[in-house]
């Protein structure tokens, strides 16, 4: 938690938009970072996600851009619809939706459409490593409201999401891994459609 605080506090006090300040390499990734994120035309995948407390559960991962939906099967049913703007959490074991503002969650710098690393979002990190990439993004303007992480096979030259990590304004992390994915794949728009409650 310290560890993650001190990040923040770091990028409170560099943040400027954009990535402009990057190198010209970085550059060129981040472009196809959001080309790949906004060509998708469908994105499917098992998960499994740690935090944001400290168990662990897993499902369904659906994505098309502007929209995600995670169908946890572990550790109970529940639906989480995220897209314009808000996220809802149904919880069929116990009955309980909640309502959240993607506007100070760190998803939804995910979930913007089109999706564009500049202007109120700074790049904060780009990393390489054997077939991966990954970027680190967070609000221009208010750095500690929440850092995402993007997290992406690379294998000759193609992009493919396997991952997200994030830490919120409250210090809360999470981190979806995502296995099995398939692209490409047709979701029809009512999929995306918030649970009622």
């Amino acid at each position: 938690m310290k560890r993650a605080l001190l990040v923040l506090m770091l990028l409170s006090g560099c943040a400027t938009s954009g990535y402009d300040r990057l190198p010209k390499a970085d550059q060129n990734d981040v472009h196809r970072i959001e080309a790949y994120l906004n060509g998708i035309q469908g994105l499917q995948a098992a998960f499994v996600q740690h935090g944001p407390d400290t168990g662990e559960s897993g499902g369904r991962f659906s994505y098309i851009p502007g929209h995600l939906r995670l169908d946890y099967v572990v550790p109970h049913p529940m639906e989480l619809v995220a897209g314009e703007g808000h996220l809802v959490l149904d919880d069929q074991g116990t009955g309980a939706v909640t309502h959240l503002s993607l506007r100070h969650n760190p998803l939804g710098l995910l979930l913007k459409h089109p999706i564009r690393f500049d202007g109120d979002i700074q790049v904060t990190d780009v990393r390489h490593g054997n077939g991966s990439l990954q970027i680190s993004v967070a609000q221009a303007d208010n750095p500690s409201q929440g850092l995402l992480t993007l997290q992406f096979s690379d294998v000759n030259g193609q992009l493919s999401l396997i991952g997200l990590q994030g830490v919120d304004a409250r210090q809360h992390h999470f981190g979806v891994l995502l296995s099995d994915v398939k692209q490409g794949v047709v979701i029809v728009p009512s999929v995306f459609t918030p649970p009622a409650g």
